[in-house]
């Protein structure tokens, strides 16, 4: 990642429109024990019955936070990539990846943000990237809480039921 980006905020308004808020509480929650600044992109389908995914990115978390990706975000399946922010290790430059060898491909914006709707094909100048499948439920909204270990391989979810994660 070259590009400065910027944390992505509640969007209460836009998850009205497109009908995927319910009066249940459900939080997905982002954590990085990771020590270099982590971003986070999601997938997630369209809920008009179109088979169509959204691709939402980038969400910024510093090392020993965490971060609600959408507030008003309610899903019943999720997707999930991060990506660290280029650092030094032994003179080389790196760039972490999680989940980018996964269960599906949606279209991001290496430099940008973006919230791609029909995101399982390129769109404008999107390029498609892997993503993995973080959970999915079939009665009520996926409430997850989601943590970039620290050794930059292995990652924590923690799913909840009808009580959801607290930052």
């Amino acid at each position: 990642m070259t590009a400065v980006r910027t944390t992505i905020g509640a969007c209460a308004i836009g998850a009205a429109c497109l009908g995927i808020c319910s009066g249940a509480k459900a939080d997905i929650i982002f954590c990085s024990n990771f020590p270099h600044l982590v971003y986070v992109a999601i997938a997630y389908p369209q809920t008009d019955g179109s088979n169509s995914w959204i691709s939402r990115g980038w969400l910024n978390i510093d090392t020993g936070k965490c971060a609600q990706f959408d507030t008003a975000l309610q899903v019943m399946t999720l997707y999930y990539r991060g990506e660290s922010v280029t650092y030094k290790d032994k003179g080389k430059s790196v760039n972490t990846v999680w989940g980018g060898g996964g269960d599906g491909k949606f279209a991001i914006l290496e430099n940008s943000n973006f919230n791609f709707w029909n995101a399982q094909t390129k769109v404008l100048d999107s390029t498609l990237a892997g993503f993995t499948k973080i959970g999915a439920t079939t009665g009520e909204a996926l409430s997850v809480r989601f943590t970039f270990d620290a050794d930059g391989i292995h990652t924590t979810t923690t799913t909840y039921g009808n009580s959801a994660p607290k930052p």
